[in-house]
């Protein structure tokens, strides 16, 4: 049985799956099975990927014939394929160094109570220039924790970051145990984005996370990217800034597995919501949902603490979008 699974999911990235694949089978630990997945691509990834497959016995390639919609069914199935108890989901547009894979298995030797290592990741642009580094995405937290490697319990990276916002940014940058991605359901199909961020919130609600700074993911920024797709789609709907929809997940989650959050926890995650359902009742306002609106506006206004902010902005003509 191999050490790691290392999965790649693949949609429309015939530009860069070479680059890609190179980086996974140019790592120095070795002791890895790759899973390449194909969700019915209409470029040339098929062939981009078989001339790999050709030469190379040890990569098995799982085509879809009809495209699934979701980059986390493609996950879900990806890790039901995996033979190895450490999972890898290396993005195919990403690229890691060449011990990128030998230092988070090592974490997770030296560390068994973790769930998942990650590393710092390194900006990369649509040519594959480094342009920056992705912890400019935890300076706001005015800690000096993300300068050097550090373990820490799960309901405390938590509390501190995760609960504020996705500090995991790239799944390329993730080593994770398929055990406890099983444990925890596997990622939530039916969120078009945040699945990533609410599987490592259930994870870390009872198991440790390993930290290196070193960045060894160079996480690829491009107009055909997952996030950039997202960020285009144009809506009529109000569009959440708050993260609403995986909030709610999560306190679902809490609630069926019956388990008792840290009171600071629960109150930044409702707090996070209110800000989303009183923003959304200002905008259904505005667009004459009067009721739905006003419904939101109260759910903003009760929890997690009485407040009439959201009344006040509604008297002075304040909109929201």
């Amino acid at each position: 049985m191999p050490a790691v699974s290392v999965i790649i999911p693949n949609y429309n990235h015939a530009l860069y799956l070479q680059h890609r694949i190179e980086s996974v089978l140019s790592q120095t630990f070795t002791d890895f099975e790759l899973i390449i997945l194909d969700d019915a691509s209409t470029d040339n990834s098929k062939e981009v990927i078989e001339r790999f497959t050709n030469l190379k016995r040890s990569i098995s390639f799982y085509p879809s014939e009809k495209n699934s919609g979701s980059p986390f069914i493609q996950w879900n199935k990806g890790v039901r394929l995996a033979k190895a108890k450490l999972v890898w989901i290396a993005e195919s547009d990403d690229v890691a160094s060449p011990d990128f894979l030998q230092v988070m298995v090592d974490k997770h030797f030296s560390e068994p109570e973790i769930a998942l290592s990650f590393s710092e990741s390194n900006r990369m642009s649509d040519n594959g220039t480094i342009t920056g580094s992705w912890k400019t995405f935890t300076d706001e937290f005015n800690t000096d924790a993300f300068n050097s490697d550090f373990v820490m319990k799960g309901r405390d990276f938590i509390n501190n970051f995760l609960i504020h916002r996705n500090v995991i940014p790239n799944a390329s940058g993730v080593v994770f145990k398929k055990k406890v991605y099983n444990e925890v359901g596997g990622a939530n199909e039916s969120l078009e984005s945040n699945s990533d961020w609410l599987t490592w919130l259930k994870m870390l609600l009872k198991y440790d996370i390993a930290f290196i700074a070193k960045p060894l993911n160079n996480f690829r920024y491009h107009a055909r990217s997952v996030i950039a797709r997202l960020h285009s789609n144009q809506s009529n709907n109000y569009k959440e800034q708050y993260d609403l929809t995986m909030r709610n997940e999560f306190e679902k989650y809490c609630r069926t597995i019956s388990i008792i959050l840290p009171e600071s926890i629960i109150q930044q995650n409702r707090k996070y919501r209110s800000f989303d359902y009183g923003n959304m009742g200002m905008y259904q306002i505005t667009k004459g949902e009067a009721f739905i609106g006003l419904i939101n506006l109260l759910r903003a206004s009760l929890s997690p603490k009485p407040t009439l902010g959201y009344f006040r902005r509604l008297i002075k003509g304040e909109d929201s979008h």
